[in-house]
């Protein structure tokens, strides 16, 4: 399976785009999808409209996950058996809640790029029975050393 991943960084926060590059990469390719995605890391003001534009609330979060090849409209070879989609983070949020879970930030970090692209992969927290929490715990186990390589302000640098 082929999977590109091209990643964004507005905040200045990641410090090294292509260690989360590799991660999310790691994580499709993991799960048998292939296809391309954006990893887009953005501010508190700019995930909070995303938040409140495509889930209805007005808190900025620390991850969001856009499935395109799901969407009507979008070429009909996106969605032909691959992932076509962006995960979009926001560093600030996932220091605050790391700061708040007692955990190491750059650890925070890892697990919301997986989690974002196991969204992309089809899964849903909100909908299985504990199947996406599984994997994403088996996915930092298996990933440790990329996840361990991560940096981000406020954490390990």
């Amino acid at each position: 399976m082929t999977v590109a991943v091209e990643v964004v960084d507005d905040t200045g926060l990641v410090a090294d785009r292509e260690i989360a590059r590799a991660l999310v990469e790691a994580v499709l390719d993991a799960e048998g999808v292939s296809g391309e995605v954006a990893v887009a890391f953005v501010d508190e003001a700019a995930i909070a409209e995303l938040n409140r534009r495509y889930r209805e609330s007005n808190d900025p979060t620390d991850v969001l996950a856009f499935d395109y090849a799901a969407e009507p409209g979008w070429p009909a070879q996106a969605g032909s058996g691959g992932v076509a989609g962006e995960v979009v983070v926001c560093p600030q949020v996932v220091i605050r809640y790391a700061g708040e879970e007692g955990r190491d930030p750059a650890a925070q970090l890892g697990w919301t790029l997986i989690h974002g692209a196991l969204h992309l992969a089809g899964y849903d927290h909100e909908t299985d029975r504990g199947e996406m929490r599984e994997r994403e715990q088996r996915l930092l186990e298996q990933f440790d050393g990329l996840v361990r390589l991560l940096s981000v302000a406020g954490g390990r640098g």
